[in-house]
């Protein structure tokens, strides 16, 4: 009774008609919704910053080179030179009916996601396929800071995830994000996979591998990923989506196997192609780097030949500390999760397996969580000198590559 007796007078029924009834005014709706996402989208802004820093760097390098050398058109070079050539070779043939040395190389040792690509977004903007495959390059470069971002970011928080795409944008190799190679995409792609995983969205992270698969060899890596932690979802709890992701990740490379099976008659084409390449290249089982090391200690300075032992021998320094540093992370008690290690392990020796040494260093920047690994060691006061040794050297390897392309010289990422 003395609750009743205590309580409030109730307020009359137009009060409360009035209370309850929704604003007509919607405008106000709109704007906190969208004030919502411009908080929630404000942490993406930092690494889309460091991306579009790194690009000028490679921007003002090419048009030095192209000061230096006249007949270089820097825009378009960067889209056609080196394997550039080969996937605008791919977007405009397709691939041949037989395996057969095609010049110096195969169209089928490259996979097709990322020459499809340039062949589509050229039929939509009517742009010649080198000038799309650069631009699509800025924009697959700038996709993969923000999904790397995101990435990082689920696990280790936003200070870690910030400095990692800091050192991924301006790590010397990166100039590739600029050329008309598959890194943008594969890391894009990658990069989601990893955090869709983190997040428990299986079909997303299934539809990831697709894409990475059917970029680069490996892809492959992502599909083990995303099976071994779907599996893993599943004996804890049963569900659609985790079995869903299982069958649907390994689809874009067995597409992939079967048709070139059925043209060529070998489900792995893109292996028998690597004979094809520098007198009978082939997968080498990641022992590649450990012999240029050798060999870079053996000759000392004065036999280094850049960039070919040495670019493979600091490819294994860099794995090696880095993945050391994954192994001694401790961060509020936070771990290194097994999809990570699946993927940097995996990517790694493949990386390492290459025939040649010149492009291993490259291969080696597809392994993103070293670049977490190395965020969290080093200390931030030591980022600009970093970064700006880094970006002179991205900067100088730039102009080297292009240089090297006109006058057909053995220097390329």
């Amino acid at each position: 009774m003395t609750d009743v007796i205590t309580a409030p007078p109730a307020a009359p029924r137009e009060q409360v008609l009035q209370r309850t009834e929704p604003s007509p005014d919607r405008s106000h709706h709109h704007s906190v919704r969208t004030a919502d996402w411009i908080l929630r989208l404000r942490p993406l802004a930092t690494p889309c910053i460091y991306y579009l820093l790194s690009r000028l760097a490679v921007y003002a390098a090419a048009i030095m080179a192209s000061w230096l050398l006249p007949s270089i058109h820097p825009f378009s070079a960067l889209g056609s030179s080196w394997d550039g050539g080969w996937y605008i070779k791919i977007a405009q043939h397709g691939y041949p009916t037989h395996l057969f040395q095609e010049g110096a190389g195969s169209r089928w040792a490259f996979f097709p996601a990322w020459p499809l690509a340039i062949r589509g977004f050229g039929i939509l903007t009517g742009f010649s396929l080198a000038d799309a495959a650069t631009i699509l390059a800025f924009l697959f470069g700038l996709t993969s800071a923000i999904t790397i971002w995101l990435a990082v970011q689920a696990h280790l928080g936003r200070q870690i995830a910030d400095r990692a795409v800091l050192f991924y944008v301006f790590f010397p190799m990166a100039l590739v994000l600029s050329m008309g190679y598959t890194e943008g995409l594969f890391l894009t792609a990658a990069g989601a996979c990893l955090y869709a995983i983190s997040r428990r969205w299986w079909l997303i992270a299934a539809l990831s591998a697709i894409v990475g698969s059917l970029t680069r060899d490996a892809g492959a890596i992502l599909i083990v990923a995303v099976v071994i932690a779907a599996l893993s979802e599943l004996r804890q709890h049963r569900g659609v989506r985790p079995t869903l992701a299982v069958l649907i990740a390994p689809l874009g490379l067995a597409v992939f196997m079967a048709y070139s099976w059925m043209r060529v008659g070998t489900p792995v084409a893109f292996l028998t192609a690597e004979k094809y390449w520098n007198g009978g290249a082939h997968f080498v089982w990641f022992r590649t780097p450990i012999v240029a090391l050798s060999v870079v200690l053996r000759a000392g300075t004065h036999g280094v030949q850049l960039p070919g032992s040495d670019f493979a021998a600091i490819a294994l320094v860099f794995a090696y500390v880095g993945i050391t540093l994954m192994v001694r992370f401790r961060r509020g008690g936070t771990q290194i999760p097994t999809h990570w290690w699946i993927y940097t392990i995996g990517v790694v020796l493949v990386g390492f397996s290459a025939y040649t040494p010149t492009s291993i260093l490259r291969y080696t920047m597809a392994a993103f969580p070293l670049f977490a690994a190395y965020s969290w060691k080093l200390k931030p006061k030591w980022d600009g000198a970093v970064v700006g040794l880094m970006a002179c050297a991205q900067g100088a390897l730039t102009i080297v590559v292009l240089a090297a392309f006109v006058h057909l010289l053995p220097i390329y990422p």
